[in-house]
């Protein structure tokens, strides 16, 4: 009779443990079965911002689940970077801002105690890239020819730029894969790049180097040249940096301005690979989706998908960029 108790004892312990593990088994499965928080690094009403909040709307239907979002901002990112760092890691918080520049930069310019491997990056749906344009009064035609001058007449033209911006940085890039250095042209700075532009467009300056969505407003009066990019962009008839610098026989990593899109812990994807793949997944059907799409593209909001590798291999390859320019990105 004993033996009958501790056989029904030791089966019913043996159930409770299947059980137990079932049920735990089912609420991995079911993630995510709570509420999901974006947090933005940056203040409320910005291009991250607006980009965060109409990508945790679409992806409520896609989860099935609520998604709220929060400011964290101050110290360029850093602020953010570090509350989010400090959330479980869990999948119940996720980092949606502009992940690069700001991350690179504060670990960089801030002496932050968190590195790029802290994070897990999953896509870079709207990044700035920079354009190189010139008065289109001038006579060059191509970015070959206008580096011709420039080593013909050193120091007689010149360059519009915003300190410590992606296009400072990439005019040097252009420079150096010409074989010129930055004494070879005026560099000249402006505070911001709606000045720097229209130096440009007023003939100023012989060229500038500065985001080529926000150089849109001044097409009329600009000749595009290239785009530090890898492919080339349809708004603008222009090669790629490598594309014009091909007759040099040398290539320049292009370095891209703000990305804004999603990155979670890095443990988090070591923990839990296939909740991190559910959340690759599910963005990657919002981007996919012809009228999310179109919502985001009436609102000037861009919808590219990059996934997690290529995404992280920009952001690491430009890390490189912004340690070599460190003095000129701060």
């Amino acid at each position: 009779m004993k033996l009958t108790r501790r056989s029904a004892l030791a089966g019913l312990v043996a159930g409770m443990t299947l059980l137990g593990t079932s049920i735990s088994a089912q609420a991995q499965d079911d993630w995510p079965n709570q509420q999901i928080t974006f947090v933005v690094a940056l203040g409320p009403g910005g291009s991250a911002d607006r980009t965060a909040r109409m990508l945790a709307q679409k992806m409520q239907d896609e989860l099935g689940v609520p998604i709220r979002v929060v400011n964290q901002k101050g110290g360029g990112g850093h602020v953010g970077h570090t509350y989010f760092l400090n959330m479980p890691d869990d999948g119940s918080f996720f980092l949606a801002t502009s992940i690069h520049p700001y991350i690179s930069n504060a670990i960089l310019q801030k002496d932050a105690d968190y590195t790029l491997d802290d994070f897990a990056f999953i896509n870079g749906q709207w990044t700035d890239i920079d354009l190189f344009a010139l008065n289109k009064d001038l006579p060059y035609k191509t970015l070959d020819e206008f580096a011709a001058a420039i080593k013909e007449e050193p120091g007689k033209h010149s360059i519009s730029v915003v300190p410590g911006s992606t296009g400072y940085i990439n005019a040097l890039l252009m420079l150096e894969g010409y074989g010129l250095s930055e004494d070879d042209v005026n560099i000249v700075t402006y505070e911001s790049g709606s000045a720097a532009r229209t130096a440009a467009a007023g003939g100023q300056v012989d060229m500038t180097v500065l985001g080529a969505d926000g150089s849109l407003s001044i097409a009329e009066y600009i000749r595009p040249l290239a785009v530090a990019s890898e492919k080339r962009l349809p708004d603008w008839d222009a090669p790629t940096l490598n594309e014009a610098l091909s007759d040099e026989g040398v290539t320049v990593p292009p370095l891209v301005g703000s990305m804004r899109g999603l990155a979670a812990h890095a443990t988090f994807k070591e923990k839990y690979p296939e909740r991190f793949q559910r959340m690759t997944d599910a963005y990657e059907a919002a981007l996919e989706d012809p009228e999310f799409v179109e919502s985001l593209k009436k609102q000037g909001i861009g919808a590219e998908w990059l996934g997690p590798e290529k995404t992280t291999e920009i952001i690491k390859s430009n890390f490189e960029i912004l340690k070599r320019f460190n003095d000129v990105a701060g």
